[in-house]
C-alpha cells in the first residue's frame, strides 16, 4: 500500500447531490457526512473539491475526493492532474480514478504518476467496471479497487446489479483490497458484498439521497394504495388459460382457449386475450407457461414440441415493452403449486400428471426457482433400471412411468392386472416423493392433474408405500383442489403479491 492512510473495513457513506437535487450544496454533505461518521461509518466518498473541503471540517473520518467530468464522451470521474490538485488541497485521503476502458483526456499512467511523484500518502482508488479493467489497473498498483462503474459502462449494462460477481472475480486473482459500490440498495447486499470477500462497500442514494429513498417507498405502494386488478395467464400446448383478479384474489373474469399451432399465432392470440381483459386498474400480469423459463429475464429455455420454436421468446421483455406493466413470468407448475400455497399456507411439494410430471416446489412462501428457473424438474430425475427415453433427451427419466399417458395405455393394454399397475405407479411415485423429501423438506404434497380422476384410493395408496419407505415420512399427500385455473392464478396473484422482491 502506497498510502500512509489506510481505510477500516465496513462501510463507506458516498455524501453527493447534483445541481437539481433538493440537498445540493457542500454544507448538506458535511451535515450528511456528519450523521455517517456518528452512526459508525468508516470513510465518506465527496464529490467536488468544496464538498471535500467543508466535510473535513466537518467529520474526521478518511475522505475519498473525485470530480466528475459530465461533458466527457469516456472516463469521466477525476480524469485530469488538476482535478487531483484540487481534491488534495481540499483535505482528501484518497482520490478515486475513472480506470475503465474508455477513452480519457490524460493517460490514466500518468495520473498514479502524477499522485506518486507529488503526494505522498495519497492514496487511491481505481473505479473499475469489468473483471479485465481491474486486470490492466493491477499492473499501477492501486490502493484499493472498486466496482465502483459496473453497470455504468455501455459492454456492462447486462451485468447484475449491484455486481457481487464481479467481486469474486478480483479476489481470486490479487490481494488489492476489493470496495464493493455501484448500486447497493439493501443492507443484505452490503452484507453479501463483505462475505463475496469485500474489503469494505460504499452505499449512496439509498442513504443520503432522501428523494430515491421516498421514491423506493412511495414505487413499493402507489401501485396497490387504491383498487387495482391482475392478470394471469396460463400458456398449455393445449389450452391458453387467462383470468382477471381483484385486489382481494376474487376472479372477476375468467376464459379458456385453444392454443394455436405456431409461434405467431400464439403470441398473437396472448395478446389479443391480454388485450381484452386488461383496463385502466391492471397493474400487473404474470404468465404461466409450459416449458422451463430462465425467471430472471422471462427467456423461455426449453419447450416441447406442443409449442412449436417456443425456446428463446423473451415474454417478459415483451410483454412489459407492450403493455408497461410488472411482468412476472414462471413455468406452469411453479405457479399452479403457489396457487395450492395460497390455500395450504405450509411449505409444500406439488405435482400435476399429464403428459409428463410437473413440478414445483414452495418453502417460505416463495418458489424454489433455482438459478436459471430448473427448480423443480422432478420429473427427469432419473429412476433405477429405466431406460425408457425421455423428450428432454436424457434416458430414464421417471416421467416415462409416473406419466398419465403412460399410466392409461398400461390400464388399456392391462385390463386384467389393473391391481399390480396401480401398485408399481403407486410405488414409484411414493420413491419419487421420498427423493424430493430428502433434498427439499417441505410438509405436504400435492398431486393434480389427470391422477385424482382414478379416485382416493390411489393416493391413499401412494401415502401407505411412501410411510412405508421411511419411519420419519410422516408428511400427508393430498390430491390437489385448484382446478384447471391453477396456474393463470398463481401466476396473477403471485405478481403483485411477490412485487418487492423484484425491486
Amino acid at each position: 500500500m502506497h498510502s500512509s492512510k489506510k481505510l477500516k473495513r465496513g462501510l463507506i457513506v458516498s455524501c453527493q447531490a447534483e445541481k437539481n437535487e433538493p440537498l445540493y450544496g457542500s454544507e448538506n454533505m458535511a451535515l450528511l457526512a456528519y450523521a455517517a461518521e456518528i452512526s459508525g461509518a468508516i470513510g465518506i466518498r465527496a464529490l467536488t473539491a468544496k464538498d471535500v473541503y467543508e466535510i473535513r471540517k466537518k467529520v474526521s473520518l478518511p475522505i475519498i475526493g473525485i470530480t466528475k467530468d459530465r461533458e466527457s464522451n469516456g472516463a469521466f470521474i477525476t480524469i485530469r492532474k488538476k482535478d487531483i490538485d484540487e481534491l488534495v488541497n481540499a483535505g482528501a485521503d484518497f482520490v478515486a480514478i475513472d480506470c475503465t476502458d474508455r477513452e480519457r483526456p490524460e493517460p490514466l499512467k500518468e495520473l498514479f504518476e502524477h499522485i506518486r511523484n507529488t503526494y505522498e500518502g495519497l492514496g487511491i482508488v481505481a473505479d473499475i467496471s469489468n473483471l479485465k479493467e481491474a486486470k490492466e489497473v493491477i499492473k499501477l498498483n492501486p490502493d484499493y479497487i472498486s466496482t465502483t462503474l459496473s453497470g455504468y459502462t455501455s459492454y456492462t449494462k447486462n451485468r447484475d446489479k449491484p455486481d457481487l460477481n464481479l467481486i469474486s472475480e478480483i479476489v481470486k486473482i490479487t490481494n488489492i483490497p476489493v470496495i464493493a459500490e455501484g448500486n447497493y440498495v439493501y443492507p443484505k447486499q452490503a452484507r453479501q458484498a463483505i462475505l463475496n470477500g469485500a474489503y469494505s462497500v460504499v452505499v449512496g442514494g439509498a442513504i443520503t439521497r432522501p428523494q430515491q429513498i421516498t421514491d423506493r417507498f412511495n414505487r413499493a405502494i402507489r401501485n396497490v394504495l387504491n383498487d387495482f386488478n391482475s392478470i394471469g395467464i396460463d400458456l398449455g400446448g393445449t389450452h391458453i388459460r387467462i383470468i382477471k383478479l381483484n385486489s382481494k384474489k376474487e376472479i372477476l373474469d375468467k376464459e379458456i382457449v385453444k392454443t394455436p399451432k405456431t409461434k405467431e399465432l400464439i403470441l398473437k392470440k396472448l395478446f389479443e386475450l391480454t388485450d381484452k381483459y386488461i383496463d385502466k386498474n391492471t397493474k400487473f400480469l404474470g404468465i404461466a407457461t409450459a416449458g422451463r423459463v430462465n425467471v430472471k429475464n422471462g427467456e423461455i429455455i426449453f419447450a416441447s414440441k406442443n409449442l412449436p420454436d417456443w425456446i428463446g421468446m423473451k415474454l417478459k421483455e415483451v410483454f412489459e415493452k407492450k403493455y408497461s406493466l410488472d411482468v412476472n413470468v414462471s413455468n406452469d407448475a411453479n405457479f399452479a403449486a403457489y396457487s395450492q400455497y395460497l390455500q395450504s399456507k405450509k411449505d409444500l411439494l406439488y405435482i400435476t400428471v399429464g403428459t409428463g410430471i410437473g413440478s414445483g416446489i414452495i418453502i417460505d412462501g416463495k418458489i424454489c426457482n433455482g438459478v436459471n428457473g430448473n427448480s423443480g424438474e422432478i420429473g427427469h430425475i432419473i429412476y433405477p433400471m429405466n431406460n425408457n427415453p425421455c423428450t428432454c433427451g436424457k434416458n430414464g427419466c421417471i416421467e416415462t412411468l409416473l406419466s398419465g399417458k403412460n399410466l392409461w395405455k398400461n390400464l388399456e393394454e392391462n385390463t386384467e392386472q389393473k391391481d399390480k399397475i396401480f401398485d408399481d405407479y403407486s410405488e414409484k411415485m411414493a420413491w419419487l416423493i421420498d427423493v424430493v423429501k430428502n433434498t427439499i423438506d417441505f410438509e405436504e404434497v400435492y398431486i393434480g392433474g389427470v391422477l385424482p380422476r382414478y379416485g382416493e384410493f390411489l393416493i391413499n395408496l401412494i401415502n401407505e408405500k411412501y410411510r412405508n419407505l421411511s419411519e420419519i415420512n410422516k408428511e400427508n399427500i393430498f390430491y390437489s383442489n385448484v382446478g384447471e385455473l391453477a396456474g393463470a392464478y398463481g401466476a396473477a396473484v403471485y405478481s403483485f403479491e411477490k412485487w418487492e422482491e423484484e425491486l
